[in-house]
């Protein structure tokens, strides 16, 4: 089943406090490149995620952004550090004796609990947290990838049905190519001739010259093998469109070799309009060569 790498994904998962929103967001590549903007908190996940996402995205450049919230009871702990609390009191006791006011009251309790990194809040988390986050951000994820397979697939159907029309029209030019070959042998005859009675001025024409001259042109022009190995290619590309597997490198090297058998064809046939024909052809490949390149 064709699948475009362009698409997007949500999945939001909430129980017992913990709130998990994941979005996933791609764009073509011709890699698989996957790029994870995860709270400091679940860094130690960011490999399991990923291993979640390679298990379904093989090409593309996707973006994945994590939100994590957590409205439960025993969400932040506080902590202090005792010896830098300490070591302010001792400053601000010298400060006070500095300033001749020792001996008197002061609550410097406040005044220290403001200092920076003397109350901080304690976001590390235990083993078994993560086990418990993790189970949270899985759902998510698996939500988020299920919207985002959908949409891929939505858009696979597109590009396919778009390409399979473009085949067609390929086939059809082609067709018309087949039924215009042999004017060119014809056309070629009929000039050739005239030029050379033209310049014999009424001498007989060696025929059997004439037909060498035409046999010999008619093989430098032959475009029968492009126009098989094209056909070819098309039943190629068509037998892979029907399959399941992620199957953009392929199509995009087999454009490759139809564009190159389109161009032969072009410089082969010296007849315009065969070489008309043979533009319609690169243009109908780039087309699909442009739309391959946004199947996964």
């Amino acid at each position: 089943m064709a699948k475009s790498m362009t698409a997007y994904g949500k999945g939001v998962f909430e129980q017992d406090g913990l709130k998990f929103t994941l979005e996933l967001k791609a764009v073509n590549n011709k890699y698989c490149e996957i790029n994870i903007r995860l709270p400091k908190l679940l860094n130690p996940l960011e490999e399991r995620l990923r291993k979640a996402l390679l298990s379904h995205i093989s090409r593309g450049r996707v973006d994945v952004f994590i939100h994590f919230e957590n409205y439960g009871q025993d969400a932040y702990k506080i902590k202090y550090n005792k010896a830098l609390a300490q070591a302010y009191k001792a400053a601000l006791d010298t400060l006070a004796d500095d300033l001749g006011q020792s001996g008197k009251e002061f609550n410097f309790l406040p005044m220290v609990a403001k200092f920076h990194d003397v109350l901080e809040v304690d976001k590390t988390t235990e083993e078994g947290d993560l086990e418990s986050i993790w189970q949270g951000l899985e759902q998510a994820c698996n939500q988020a990838i299920s919207s985002f397979i959908d949409m891929r697939k939505r858009e696979g159907e597109y590009l396919k049905k778009d390409i399979m029309q473009r085949l067609g029209a390929i086939l059809e030019v082609l067709k018309a190519i087949e039924e215009k070959t042999p004017d060119v042998i014809n056309h070629y005859r009929a000039k050739l001739k005239q030029r050379i009675e033209d310049a014999l001025e009424g001498i007989a024409i060696d025929e059997a010259r004439l037909i060498n001259e035409v046999a010999f042109f008619a093989d430098k022009v032959d475009i029968s093998e492009e126009i098989t190995r094209l056909k070819s290619h098309i039943m190629q590309f068509e037998g892979i469109l029907a399959g399941d597997e992620a199957f953009g490198r392929k199509l995009d090297f087999i454009t490759q070799e139809m564009a190159r058998e389109a161009n032969t064809i072009g410089s082969k046939a010296n007849f315009a309009d065969i070489s008309k024909m043979a533009i319609e052809l690169k243009s109908e490949i780039e087309k699909i060569r442009e739309q391959v390149q946004n199947i996964e």
